[in-house]
């Protein structure tokens, strides 16, 4: 029998050139060229920084605990003896993260490389136009999806701008120049978290407002979804079945490993219709060049990349994982927190198409109590994302906040307070020392933090595999967490490290985080995570130490204290705010507001603060102004932790301890209404705001104006 010949491999064809002529110069062309390149270079300058700027720093034992130091492996000659010997600690530290370095570096290398051979596509032909661009048919209505100039400074902050010659061109130009890297950056059918940073740097960079990317991303996300609109189930089961097959798979190595029989030069009528290749009143580049610079994920030709891009066709696995945990955890999904669709979300198919968005949010609650439920915190976040509440294990949550308000309640809180105010919780961790009465009530207690917390490691293991398995697509996740959703959080983050999934998380906030605060821990995470990856604590969370107490607490608790030594961790020091770990989830919209987070529905957050009059912090949030140089913010800095600044006169009386009721019991603080003594009558925040517009007018500001003096009065980070 003759033998089969080998199957010849199948490459993609090569992209065709992308001419920019109409829209660009040659100088131009060269001068973006070397900004791209730039942002990529300082890209890779901050993955390689989470590993090489680590430091060691000592923490004071009032201030919180100190890791052991790393475990020394046993030499096996003389000479390796000598070598680690003479090794310094953070060398043995870094000894255990060499492979997740190389292997983060690794990744975004190759990310980086196609985005080198995409835009070495981008030509210009006879030496372009010098800057006049066509015109295309009207563009469609502003979109309602708006950012105010607090978001806008900081990601100035966080990413100060590059300078280029590009920057002095009309805004109209430095706006299509944002939406045309855009689209190029979708044309490689994915939008990791790179891309989305690489397209912050670049807006800062352009002085583009950020309220011009977010309505770009809302335009193509919607244009999008409308291809995949009204998709068959049948078909989706086929994609999926054809998925599986070696020759039809899309890796996730940044390189789809699909044979494309063409590449077309006609734009999907969606993307048509909603003016995509356009920006200002319909000013920008032809359809053909549209198509051209988005690939096959801008043509009519098949929906697999875009079906891809939204989880489409790449959730089938991450359903098997869930069902295999189903045994452990009875209770999981995520249930959308805008939109027609509120009901329970498994498939990414059951999202209707005016819901996607470009990116993804999930929140993830701690506990539950008859005030609240497990969607109640993320209501605070806005429309610009995909936004998600995270079911899980509503049983075990609800028998914790039960549990805890059980105890904060009771004669036995109130009696600790005494013991609580004359020491700190890092002394009675060390000491075993707690006040007679809390060891009383930990029978109330231990039983269903244990059993919560056990559940929460395994719902971040089912996280990370749905994570890794794309059920949200080729697109950027955020994740905030309080409490066990913390925990969660923390187990999903190091899972995720374990399996080298990076470019998937964008951003992260950790409120009161159950979880340690040792040095390699939150190397890990912040290797997949791109953006900004917060911990807000309270030294004060006394309720929180005693229930981590039969935990590895002596490698630090990230809820209790700082994260140091860790570049671009943010750490915010709420124990002015925070003396009991249940208040956290009135806090989550506030504590984001002021960190200025992407995406809030601010009009939501204000509401409810105006609700709770017993909140520490009701400042109305109008647009920063500039401040003079050496002017402090809000709260003082220390370091990398912001600190929030002292109550006046007016909140000590505000918050001052309550009395007594009749039966010997402490008033619950947001239980106003049962207090004897009224509260103070607090001005609405809404009335401060109403007479401050915020101005989101394209106005190019001064170069020269110093980082210091372009600060908001409201600063909300800063970084190591």
């Amino acid at each position: 029998m003759p033998r089969q010949p080998p199957p010849t491999k199948a490459f993609p064809l090569k992209r065709p050139d992308v001419d920019l002529s109409a829209m660009l110069s040659t100088e131009q062309m060269k001068q973006l060229q070397v900004l791209v390149m730039a942002v990529m270079d300082e890209l890779q300058m901050q993955v390689r920084d989470t590993f090489e700027k680590m430091t060691i720093t000592p923490i004071e034992p009032t201030d919180g605990i100190t890791a052991p130091k790393p475990a020394l492996t046993l030499p096996k000659t003389p000479e390796e003896a000598v070598v680690s010997s003479k090794k310094t600690e953070i060398e043995l530290t870094m000894a255990s993260l060499t492979e997740l370095k190389r292997d983060a570096l690794g990744h975004f290398g190759k990310w980086r490389g196609n985005v080198f051979k995409r835009l070495q596509e981008l030509i210009i032909k006879n030496g372009g136009t010098g800057g006049q661009v066509v015109r295309q048919g009207p563009q469609q209505a502003p979109v309602p999806v708006m950012a105010g100039d607090a978001f806008n400074a900081q990601h100035i902050q966080l990413y100060p701008p590059m300078y280029t010659a590009l920057c002095n061109l009309p805004k109209e130009k430095r706006a299509l120049i944002l939406h045309t890297m855009l689209l190029m950056f979708l044309g490689l059918d994915q939008y990791p978290t790179y891309s989305r940073t690489a397209l912050i740097k670049l807006a800062t960079a352009l002085e583009v407002p950020t309220y011009v990317l977010l309505q770009d991303e809302y335009r193509v996300s919607q244009a999008l979804a409308r291809i995949v609109k009204g998709i068959s189930a049948e078909e989706i089961a086929q994609k999926r079945a054809e998925e599986g097959k070696p020759s039809k798979r899309w890796r996730n190595n940044n390189s789809p490993n699909y044979v494309a029989s063409s590449f077309s030069d006609v734009l999907a009528e969606p993307l048509v219709d909603a003016g995509i290749g356009t920006v200002f009143g319909g000013i920008g580049i032809s359809t053909s060049v549209t198509a051209t610079l988005l690939g096959t994920i801008g043509t009519a030709i098949s929906t697999v990349p875009v079906g891809t891009l939204f989880g489409l066709y790449g959730a089938r696995q991450g359903g098997k994982t869930m069902d295999a945990y189903a045994k452990d955890i009875q209770d999981f999904g995520l249930v959308p927190m805008h939109g027609a669709s509120q009901s329970e979300f498994i498939d990414p198919k059951d999202i209707p198409a005016e819901d996607r968005r470009m990116r993804v949010t999930i929140g993830i609650s701690g506990w539950l109590t008859e005030e609240t439920n497990f969607q109640y915190p993320w209501m605070a976040f806005g429309k610009a994302n995909e936004v998600f509440a995270l079911r899980w294990e509503l049983e075990a949550l609800s028998k914790v906040g039960g549990a805890l308000q059980t105890v904060v309640k009771s004669t036995s809180w109130s009696a600790a307070k005494k013991d609580i105010a004359r020491g700190n919780v890092f002394t009675s961790l060390k000491t075993s020392h707690w006040p007679e009465t809390l060891i009383k009530a930990s029978k109330v207690t231990d039983n269903p933090w244990t059993v919560a917390m056990v559940r929460a490691e395994k719902t971040g293991l089912v996280l990370a595999e749905i994570l890794t398995n794309k059920i949200q697509g080729e697109r950027a996740v955020s994740l905030v967490g309080y409490g066990l959703g913390a925990r969660v959080i923390y187990a999903c983050l190091t899972a995720l490290s374990e399996k080298r999934a990076f470019g998937i998380v964008e951003n992260v906030a950790l409120f009161g985080a159950p979880c340690p605060s040792e040095i390699r821990v939150w190397t890990a995470m912040k290797s997949v995570v791109m953006s900004r990856l917060i911990n807000v604590y309270s030294k004060n969370d006394y309720l929180l130490g005693f229930l981590y107490r039969s935990c590895a607490w002596n490698f630090g608790i990230a809820g209790l204290q700082p994260i140091e030594g860790i570049p671009r961790v943010e750490n915010v020091d709420l124990s002015a705010a925070i003396s009991n770990h249940l208040d956290y989830q009135y806090h989550v919209g506030n504590v984001l507001l002021k960190l200025r987070w992407e995406d809030l529905n601010t009009a939501e957050i204000l509401k409810d603060m105006s609700k709770r009059p017993d909140l520490l912090y009701q400042e109305p949030y109008p647009t920063p102004v500039r401040l003079p140089k050496n002017t402090a913010g809000l709260g003082e800095r220390s370091g990398n932790i912001i600190q929030e600044p002292k109550m006046e006169q007016s909140q000590k009386e505000r918050v001052a301890p309550k009395r007594a009721n009749g039966r010997g019991e402490p008033t619950n603080k947001f239980a106003a209404k049962s207090s004897s003594s009224k509260p103070r009558p607090t001005s609405k925040p809404g009335a401060q705001r109403a007479n401050a517009p915020a101005d989101q007018e394209n106005v190019k500001p001064r170069r020269k104006q110093s980082r210091a003096e372009n600060q908001p009065r409201f600063v909300g980070t800063h970084r190591q």
